[in-house]
């Protein structure tokens, strides 16, 4: 039995973590088991039916950074490619609360005791305008030196007034990335 299918078995979820286990198992299937291979990622989404959003939506979230992302008829849910130099999948949706991440948990765990060398990445906490951003992982450093990373990101706004008006939501996304070698100093 699959550990997705354990958690949800064992699990009183709410709908909100009944989400967070449908997005968990996408970014199993499609990040930790077809990515990085770019061809396998889209052939999935085309078999899936999802929605490629056009390069001007693309631009308002990755700016410059190149990369494809497609809607996944989940209410709002994403899943993104960034091209290198940083190559990266990953999952995102807006959420009115963060929610259970046992599953997500689970999926990363096992993910990493099968490779192997991956260590905790010190937290992230990062204000960017009135966006506070938070980041959680691990990575490991492969024999070329670049760094395979998984990481779970949450996204709140910090602006009491925008808070005061309703904005009280997450962006939450998990994301399997491959960085470039850090600069030689």
């Amino acid at each position: 039995m699959s550990i997705l299918l354990t958690l949800l078995m064992t699990t009183a979820a709410t709908p909100a973590d009944e989400r967070v286990l449908r997005l968990t198992k996408l970014y199993q299937d499609i990040c930790l088991e077809r990515f990085p291979d770019d061809k396998a990622v889209e052939a999935m989404m085309v078999a899936r039916g999802a929605r490629e959003l056009s390069q001007s939506d693309v631009k308002v979230t990755m700016r410059d950074d190149p990369a494809r992302a497609w809607d996944l008829s989940d209410g709002g849910a994403t899943l993104w490619i960034e091209y290198p130099p940083f190559h990266a999948c990953s999952v995102r949706w807006s959420a009115a609360d963060v929610g259970n991440m046992d599953a997500y948990r689970a999926i990363a765990d096992t993910y990493e005791a099968a490779i192997g060398g991956f260590s905790p990445i010190d937290p992230m906490k990062a204000d960017q305008n009135d966006i506070h951003i938070r980041a959680v992982g691990e990575a490991r450093t492969l024999p070329n030196k670049t760094q395979e990373s998984l990481f779970f990101f949450e996204q709140s706004i910090s602006d009491p007034k925008r808070r005061a008006a309703g904005e009280t939501g997450f962006t939450l996304r998990f994301v399997h990335q491959y960085a470039p070698p850090e600069p030689a100093h």
